[in-house]
């Protein structure tokens, strides 16, 4: 077995780990997306959701696509498939370019996806008095009570406000401990957003070493069908 085959053996399994590696990103993308569009899709009604939901949407769509890609990674790899390894190269090119796109775009634009996301809290806030379901299922996703903390509603405090109400009330001991709705929405985007940046950064670093190998093996798997054909 020559230097250059004993190269090509090393590119094609360490392709294969990365490939792995990638199947379980993607279900971690697929299962973090499926959160925050989750915990968002229930204030759906406000008009300010488009923003928010629409990064855990494209967060999703990546998910399933990088267990797609991944997956036919693994199969071009250990079949040593000159085609599956060069449109899996184009494909995780594609996917490279938009995951740099969507982390840029959160990294620029987080304070407006945050803005975005207390508009909603403050809409559903103002409409607690004709639709009181949206401001209990925020109050209970997020354990938050009232706008800007538990005194927003003076004496009473209403049943989503604590784990084990009294009669549709809480007592003052339940709520206290509770944030501000404000609060309790902006620390799961600052939770989330970091996530989504550094981590981002980390899965597209492995992208592009995968792509290098991919474009290798599928260059070395090119010239060995030619010298078999000579």
């Amino acid at each position: 077995m020559s230097a250059m085959d004993c190269g090509g053996v090393f590119v094609k399994y360490v392709l294969f780990i990365f490939n792995i590696l990638f199947v379980i990103c993607g279900i971690l993308l697929i299962t973090f997306g499926s959160i925050m569009v989750s915990t968002i899709k229930d204030f759906s009604g406000v008009g300010e959701t488009f923003t928010a939901n629409s990064v855990a949407i494209i967060i999703l769509v990546l998910g399933c696509v990088v267990f797609l890609v991944a997956f036919m990674g693994c199969c071009g790899a250990i079949r040593e498939n000159a085609c599956a390894l060069t449109s899996y190269s184009v494909v995780m090119l594609v996917l490279l370019v938009s995951q740099l796109a969507l982390i840029i775009y959160v990294w620029v634009d987080h304070v407006q996806i945050q803005q975005s996301l207390e508009k909603i809290v403050q809409t559903i806030w103002d409409q607690r008095k004709t639709d009181a379901l949206l401001m209990d299922t925020l109050q209970r996703s997020f354990k938050c009570c009232g706008l800007n903390g538990f005194s927003d509603y003076g004496i009473t405090y209403p049943a989503s406000c604590c784990d084990s109400p009294s009669n549709g009330t809480c007592g003052l001991a339940q709520v206290m401990s509770r944030s501000s709705c404000l609060r309790a929405v902006d620390s799961f985007w600052d939770t989330n957003v970091s996530i989504i940046k550094y981590a981002g950064l980390g899965v597209t670093a492995v992208e592009l070493v995968a792509f290098i190998f991919a474009c290798c093996l599928a260059n070395q798997t090119r010239n060995s069908q030619r010298r078999q054909n000579y």
